[in-house]
């Protein structure tokens, strides 16, 4: 299956300036958050606990690596299915279980609820990315 192109320029998506610049906005913002949760351990691994998460310091580590490994895969446009799909499985496991703004009550369930909606916006964009990154091959 090729790649979708512009209708006035043949070009592919993947190959024009705006996707190029939305890949570099997109995968820098994830690498700096993924740099900052991993030089954070000890806080975020105690947010984590506090949530109930297993093994808290390996699973900030493990997935702040994945979203690592994902922001430079996307901002380099390197195996970027994979990249996308090791973003995709970041947002899917973080978002429900640590932002569950249901559990809460008053400001912070709507700080709770902010932060999850901004991650689902941004596990979307990974979903863009990851059909576009599939249809490279």
């Amino acid at each position: 299956m090729s790649e979708q192109t512009d209708d006035t320029t043949g070009t592919a998506v993947s190959e024009t300036t705006a996707f190029r610049v939305a890949r570099l906005l997109y995968g820098g913002v994830l690498v700096l958050t993924a740099i900052s949760g991993l030089r954070n351990i000890d806080a975020q691994a105690g947010y984590a606990e506090s949530k109930g998460i297993p093994l808290p310091e390996e699973s900030v580590v493990s997935s702040h690596g994945l979203l690592l490994l994902g922001g430079i895969g996307i901002s380099i446009w390197r195996l970027p299915a994979l990249a996308a799909s090791a973003v995709v499985a970041f947002f899917v496991g973080v978002t429900p279980t640590i932002h569950d703004y249901w559990a809460h009550d008053g400001q912070e369930r709507q700080n709770e609820r902010n932060h999850f909606l901004k991650n689902a916006a941004l596990a979307g964009a990974a979903l863009a990315f990851l059909g576009v990154g599939e249809k490279k091959k």
